[in-house]
């Protein structure tokens, strides 16, 4: 009776029962267990982000789902296993009424897929589910089944796709709600990919009908507000928030309910002092105790819809004092928040504090991370030119007094310097007996701080977590409060202090120096000193006025800036375009429609300052320029055509495609001569001639062009160059008969534009002489590769680890672990075969991620790259490494 039950060629009872019990308990069920307590780590490592419209699912985080590998894997092998052994096949002779073979069969199918969605694994769960979607025709598998499908349409952006499966077939009464509430989130999310949010809501109602249980609900409820939200819809929101306070929400959730709803009420026109009071009422409960800084952060929010900006700022503060240092997402909204307000109060210091407390709490994912790093970057250069201002002022103010006036300024500047430092060395004191008291478990070494590695480990992070990535050096703080009290003339006194050895207590490190010493730093009555200073001073002058209207688009401040340079210093080298910065500037907004001229304010046009130059510069090109305001504009639009051009034929250059550069080239150079990069191009193409002829084995062509830019662009950069690239040829470094060899950089100056430097800057790899062996073929095999130094690796330790790895997180595709030397440099590790390049790109970011079995490897810092076998066999062939990675870069992105 058992052979019987066991056969998988018979359709009786005994073999259905066996088969169909089998394939439920040790197959489904105990996969279905496996999935979900991975997917239970992926969730509780999930951090909801409330700032956004939080994801319908979370379990899409790459990163996080590594976590759950393991688990997913048990069931792939569990499914698998079952799959294999327990489906009876069909006889015959059977009819189509017949009962159903093994009805457990599609499940185990469908959390084989989810397993593998679960690891990323699109295309195979994708395969999977279209797979059972064709088999089995009861309505509420195809639904489920295509539901799943589109959702791996959806997490590989192909909305097309997943717009076709959501549409094939409509859900129906007699469909568990269960299926029918994942069909309406899947679609839901389909929406809000696309940031469509008027369908997302329809489709969100839908899926909380259907779902059962109400602290699921509570989630979709406040998605479902947020989406309101979005749209602008406050009073719908509201509603919404209100469900959620209704639907056993974690406590979390219900907190950020109250929170946005209060939100939703302040901008439908609701009474400020019943918010306020609310949120107010909230800070009191001591269940809100650690959300403190967010309630703040709302309340502050309140006071700017009311436009009450000093009591927001009051509140964002309030916020700020009250943040945990480790919410490094809370103080960096909250520093941009503060920064924003204070640019547009065009309060700069404060604004420049704040923008740069804010890149030190996010890293380049953030959203305005380019934005936030520029506007760091210029009012840092901004406030330093304003600090040299200040300082000088300072100065000058301080040498034009008498020689009593002047000792008691320097007397009580001195006894400011000497709080500081005692203040300082009462903070380094607490901090010292806070790490002697806090020292780590039995497990360290040592309780002094300096030998205790765990207690140096957190002491970094916590310092990092709280200031930022500052520099590691002591009194960072107060070296910026004496250098704006004496300027540059007092850094050997802070240079000096920081040179002392810190690791012991030294008293000379909070030593201020004298009054002697600090009066002996002023440049009174040095001739030289004050020159240079007069220059320091100029030059911030109209740097400054440069950075305002440039980069901050603030034209008033840069206006008073180079009127302040003129009015506060007799001359300099920077008078004459200061002048003219004042003359364009007003010109600009001259020809700005509306625009009204003050009868009151003599120098507030552009004929004011015309006249100044006239005065001042006959016959200088600053008066061409004022006299014809439109010369510029026209060179500067000629010059700007040009770049462009010259981008575009450099990129064709960078595409190998050299014949194409080489005809654009020399259509310029011969129809167009007053191009103003034309010796650029003249160089380009010497370059492009050099690589087509290369593969031949010529170079006189090659030779003469190079010639020819020396003789036609005599004292350029590019002639320079092109003597460079000469004399290298002459030594036979170039590709000639027989050889091999690259042609060095051509380097080509361009112009100091930040987006040139970005696009066509060096660091663009040269494409290699002649045709790459490497063939491109992104749809084929791919394998895993790592490259090791041949000295000092433990190979077969590493080996170990990738294998262990695999066992663990990739059994089920049966990937193959082996080793080899590389030429004479390095050990390769190979892992195969994936079969689509998808897989092995997932691959590469698990393991890169792994901190676990692969923590020894990846601190290896070995070179990783995926590599189809046809160039694999090249590359064993020529252990060409530098030529193959090249071509990698160029054309994989990982």
């Amino acid at each position: 009776m058992l052979f019987w039950a066991c056969t998988t060629k018979k359709d009786v009872f005994a073999t259905r029962a066996y088969h169909n019990t089998t394939a439920h308990f040790n197959g489904f069920f105990n996969a279905s267990e496996s999935v979900r307590k991975g997917l239970d780590k992926i969730k509780l490592a999930y951090k909801e982000d409330y700032d956004v419209i939080i994801p319908v699912f979370v379990e899409g985080d790459t990163a996080l789902a590594r976590q759950a590998y393991p688990e997913m894997e048990r069931a792939i092998e569990k499914c698998e296993k079952v799959i294999s052994k327990h489906t009876i096949v069909k006889e015959a002779n059977k009819p189509k009424e017949h009962p159903k073979y093994n009805k457990w069969i599609d499940d185990n199918y469908m959390v084989l897929g989810r397993a593998h969605f679960y690891k990323g694994n699109y295309f195979k769960s994708q395969e999977l589910f279209l797979y059972v979607n064709k088999k089995y025709k009861d309505p509420e598998t195809q639904l489920y089944s295509e539901t799943w499908a589109a959702r791996t349409a959806v997490e590989r952006e192909d909305y097309t796709k997943a717009l076709q499966l959501l549409n094939r077939l409509e859900p129906d009464d007699k469909m568990r709600k269960a299926v029918v509430a994942e069909y309406y989130l899947v679609f839901t999310d389909y929406y809000l990919r696309q940031k469509k949010y008027k369908q997302a809501a329809e489709k969100m109602e839908k899926a909380i009908e259907f779902t059962r249980k109400k602290s699921d609900r509570a989630r979709l409820h406040f998605i479902l507000a947020q989406i309101y939200a979005a749209l602008e819809n406050s009073n719908d929101a509201m509603r919404e928030f209100e469900a959620v306070l209704h639907s056993r929400p974690t406590y979390e959730l219900e907190f950020y309910a109250k929170i946005n709803k209060a939100l939703s009420f302040s901008r439908r026109g609701g009474s400020f002092e019943d918010i306020r009071k609310q949120l107010e009422k909230m800070l009191k409960d001591e269940k809100n105790k650690e959300y403190k800084d967010r309630i703040y952060y709302a309340l502050g929010d309140v006071y700017l819809e009311e436009q009450k900006r000093a009591e927001a700022i009051g509140m964002f503060e309030k916020s700020l004092r009250e943040t945990p240092a480790a919410n490094k997402k809370q103080k960096a909204k909250t520093f941009l928040t503060l920064a924003d307000l204070y640019f547009d109060q065009r309060k700069y210091a404060s604004a420049q504090h704040y923008y740069d407390s804010t890149l030190s709490n996010i890293n380049k994912d953030f959203a305005r991370y380019t934005e936030v790093k520029a506007r760091a970057e210029s009012l840092g250069e901004l406030v330093g030119y304003l600090d040299i201002i200040e300082n000088n002022d300072s100065i000058v103010s301080i040498c034009n007094l008498s020689e009593e006036e002047q000792e008691k300024k320097i007397a009580s500047i001195q006894k400011k310097m000497e709080e500081e430092m005692a203040e300082q060395k009462r903070q380094d004191e607490e901090a010292a007996a806070n790490a002697a008291t806090n020292t780590a478990g039995p497990d360290v070494t040592g309780t002094f701080w300096a030998y205790n590695t765990s207690l140096r480990s957190k002491g970094y992070e916590y310092f990092k977590d709280y200031w930022g990535d500052r520099p590691l050096k002591d009194n960072w703080r107060l070296s910026s409060k004496l250098s704006m009290s004496f300027g540059t003339a007092d850094e050997s006194i802070v240079v000096d202090t920081l040179q002392k050895d810190t690791t012991a207590v030294d008293e000379d490190k909070y030593k201020v120096p004298d009054i002697a010493e600090l009066k002996a730093s002023l440049p009174c009555g040095d001739a030289n000193k004050m020159a240079n200073a007069t220059a320091s001073v100029s030059e911030a002058y109209y740097q400054s006025g440069l950075i305002y209207k440039e980069k901050l688009n603030d034209d008033d401040n840069g206006i008073y800036s180079w009127e302040q340079l003129v009015a506060n210093v007799d001359s300099s080298s920077y008078h004459p375009v200061a002048y003219y910065q004042l003359f364009r500037t007003w010109y600009d907004k001259e020809q700005t429609p509306g625009f009204k001229s003050n009868p009151f304010c003599s120098t507030c046009s552009s004929s004011y300052w015309a006249d100044i130059i006239r005065e001042k510069y006959p016959g200088s090109e600053w008066l061409k320029l004022v006299d014809n305001p439109k010369f510029m504009e026209n060179a500067e639009a000629r010059q700007s055509e040009d770049e462009l051009q010259y981008e575009s034929t450099y990129r064709l250059y960078t595409s190998r495609r050299y014949r194409e550069a080489i005809d654009t080239c020399s259509r310029i150079i011969n129809y167009d001569t007053s191009n103003t990069l034309i010796c650029k191009f003249r160089l380009l193409r010497a370059v492009c001639v050099g690589y087509t002829d290369a593969s031949m084995g010529m170079r006189e062509a090659y030779l003469s062009e190079l010639q020819q830019v020396k003789s036609n662009c005599s004292g350029t950069e590019e002639a320079k160059r092109a003597d460079e690239l000469l004399k290298a040829a002459r030594k036979d470094q170039v590709p000639g008969p027989g050889k091999d060899e690259k042609l060095p950089p051509p380097n080509l100056p361009l112009d100091n534009r930040q987006s040139q430097k970005d696009s066509l800057g060096d660091k663009l790899p040269l494409p290699p002489a002649g045709e790459s062996p490497y063939k491109l073929d992104l749809t084929g095999e791919h394998y895993f590769a790592m490259l090791f130094p041949l000295q000092g690796t433990n190979i077969n330790a590493f080996k170990n680890a990738v294998i262990d790895y695999n066992t663990q997180n990739f059994a089920s595709a049966d990937l193959k672990t082996s080793n080899n030397l590389l030429g004479q440099a390095y050990h390769i590790v190979l892992v195969k075969t994936f079969k689509k390049l998808d897989e092995g790109k997932n691959y590469i970011g698990a393991f890169r991620a792994d901190q676990g079995l692969l923590k020894d490897v990846n601190e290896a810092k070995p070179i990783i790259f995926l590599i189809s076998k046809p160039n694999y066999i090249t590359l064993f062939k020529t252990k060409d490494v530098e030529g193959y990675l090249g071509f990698y870069q160029a054309n994989y992105s990982n």
